[in-house]
């Protein structure tokens, strides 16, 4: 424990200035991405957009699959491995390419019922299968460039993967007479088989690929337990485009994926928010400072909402922007997406108990439950109601995964360290607010009425925050 304290105490100011780019850099990527979205929703039909979107879940729902996972057990061998970190991570890239070989031969076997199965075409078939084979060893590097924090490697990596696959796609669209679908798919599926090779030959010229079995035991002892739970967030995040596929056709997938990527929006920014939170937490957690952790995250809680709320309101202008006319009835799906982006950036903070306890197993069981739940009233309500409904049955679901960790952290664990009625009261409050808006999405006026008066109370509430920023910044112009 103590040597780990050191690593950490070492590298703190690193970690910060890693931090920091993160965030930045992932904002910009998914500006990129946000940019790139209403180019590509014109250059496809909707039926090809509704295809690719379809590629891009199985996509989602097979890589923990085939690479096991291994991943997540990069950050703690480097503790256990300090010296020998490269080697290991060769050891999980030659593990993860043989899972994935095995699996691909199955289904190329079967080639046609699997197509069938995933609704895709035999060569967008084959294509996924590549881009399942080459992703594992591209993201052990990411995990290995973060944990050394060698971030510039990092972030150049994410941008490569994000301009290549943009550019690779936009010149084939547009230069090449065929299956527009097909192309985005080449698009996304090459420059990560490029990128994939070369991290195999710089493994193999350092002699870093090897098979190691206290390795792969050591590997799989940590990452298999958490392969349930990213299946399941994955299926629940997932199985709702499947559904809709399955019963109504690729078109209703287009209009829900594009509202679905706009809801995700607010995530980039959560996501870079938790990764500089869960080192405090962790650090104050272990000391026991419990008030000063609870304060922090009611006012992250309200900046939260905020962010949502701010996402629904504008909701229907944001789509006309990222899909055109021809998107606009998706408008309806935007409150419970988002707010169910909400809920799961909450509970991602009974997720971090659970992580800091070494109680990870309970993080799958409410999952599972979650995602089995998700199915169950996809399949009974997206047929009778249409494909809206998924956007329902997902907030839902969402809903009951944050009252299970809520439970788990206090009756399984015996821990309280959040309020948790202020939780569930925000989620409520936000709740309402969302509904209100979204009656008035065709009362243009009133709504941006009810945009400027949050915003307003928005400045008020985090008036204090604001000033220092403000104030810091005039210090850093003046020298004082």
């Amino acid at each position: 424990m103590n040597d780990v304290s050191k690593v950490k105490a070492s590298n703190s100011s690193v970690a910060l200035k890693a931090g920091i780019w993160y965030v930045v850099s992932s904002v910009l990527v998914r500006m990129v991405s946000v940019i790139t979205t209403p180019i590509f929703t014109r250059m496809l039909s909707t039926d090809e957009y509704g295809v690719v979107s379809t590629f891009s879940t199985w996509y989602s729902l097979f890589l923990v699959i085939y690479s096991l996972n291994l991943a997540a057990s990069i950050g703690r061998a480097k503790l256990d491995y300090p010296d020998k970190l490269d080697d290991y991570i060769g050891s999980m890239q030659l593990l993860s390419l043989i899972v994935s070989l095995t699996i691909s031969a199955v289904i190329v076997i079967f080639i046609n019922p699997f197509s069938s199965l995933f609704d895709l075409s035999v060569p967008a078939t084959v294509l996924l299968l590549v881009y399942l084979i080459a992703t594992p060893s591209i993201n052990f590097y990411q995990c290995g460039y973060r944990y050394k924090y060698l971030y510039k490697q990092n972030i150049a990596l994410a941008w490569y993967t994000t301009i290549s696959t943009v550019a690779l796609s936009l010149i084939l669209i547009i230069c090449v007479k065929y299956d527009k679908a097909l192309l985005r798919m080449v698009g996304l599926v090459f420059p990560t088989v490029l990128m994939s090779l070369v991290f195999w030959i710089k493994s193999i010229k350092k002699r870093n690929i090897r098979v190691n079995l206290e390795y792969w035991k050591y590997g799989l002892n940590i990452a298999l337990p958490m392969i349930l739970h990213t299946i399941s967030m994955n299926i629940l995040s997932g199985s709702d485009r499947i559904v809709i596929s399955k019963t109504w056709g690729s078109t209703p997938v287009a209009y829900y994926s594009l509202v679905q990527n706009y809801a995700i929006l607010i995530m980039v920014i959560t996501e870079a928010i938790n990764q500089a939170w869960q080192p405090w937490f962790h650090d104050n957690f272990f000391i026991g400072k419990n008030d000063e952790i609870k304060s922090n995250v009611k006012k992250l809680v309200v900046f939260i909402c905020y962010m949502g709320l701010a996402c629904i309101a504008i909701g229907p202008e944001a789509i006309l922007i990222l899909g055109g006319k021809q998107y606009a009835d998706a408008v309806s799906c935007i409150p419970p997406l988002v707010m169910g982006v909400v809920c799961q950036c909450i509970y991602t903070h009974y997720i971090n108990i659970e992580l800091h306890m070494k109680k990870t197993k309970y993080a799958a069981e409410g999952t599972m439950l979650a995602a089995v739940l998700n199915i169950v009233l996809n399949l009974i309500f997206v047929p009778l109601l249409g494909y809206s409904a998924a956007a329902y049955t997902t907030f839902a679901s969402y809903l009951v995964l944050l009252a299970l960790h809520c439970m788990i952290t206090r009756k399984r664990l015996k821990v309280k360290v959040y309020d948790d009625v202020f939780m569930f009261a925000a989620m409520f409050i936000a709740g309402i607010v969302a509904f209100i808006v979204a009656m008035t999405y065709d009362t243009v006026l009133i709504r941006w009425c009810i945009i400027i008066t949050g915003f307003i109370s928005f400045l008020f509430v985090f008036r204090s925050y604001i000033f220092n920023f403000f104030k810091n910044v005039r210090k850093k112009r003046t020298g004082n």
